[in-house]
């Protein structure tokens, strides 16, 4: 299973939109995930043994509805499916209506 395919199984529960790179639909929850670095780990012989994948999983909604506890749950989800405990970002975008919360994790590479 491709690291994208594990984001989209771990955040299927949700039954929001999800994109990679970039959502064109008109809900106003949805999520977009990409790649942040890929890199090899575990040398031996020269060679890496495994290969890591940092992605960023964003989950946008108005920002007057309340997110506490939705960003506890993509938190698990993605924990429970196999990544690093995510690193959070909260933020505001531009537009002042939409919060944007970025979760940052890893996973080996299958």
């Amino acid at each position: 299973m491709t690291t994208f395919e594990k984001i989209k199984k771990a955040l299927e529960s949700f039954e929001l939109p999800m994109e990679p790179d970039v959502y064109n639909g008109a809900e106003k929850q949805y999520f977009t995930y990409n790649y942040a670095d890929d890199y090899g780990n575990d040398y031996a012989d020269d060679a890496p043994q495994t290969v890591i994948n940092s992605v960023q999983v964003h989950f946008f909604l108005p920002r007057n509805r309340p997110f506490a506890t939705m960003k506890n749950k993509i938190r698990n989800a993605l924990f429970e499916a196999g990544f690093t405990f995510p690193e959070i970002t909260i933020q505001v975008e531009d537009d002042e209506k939409t919060r944007h919360i970025i979760f940052e994790c890893d996973i080996e590479e299958e």
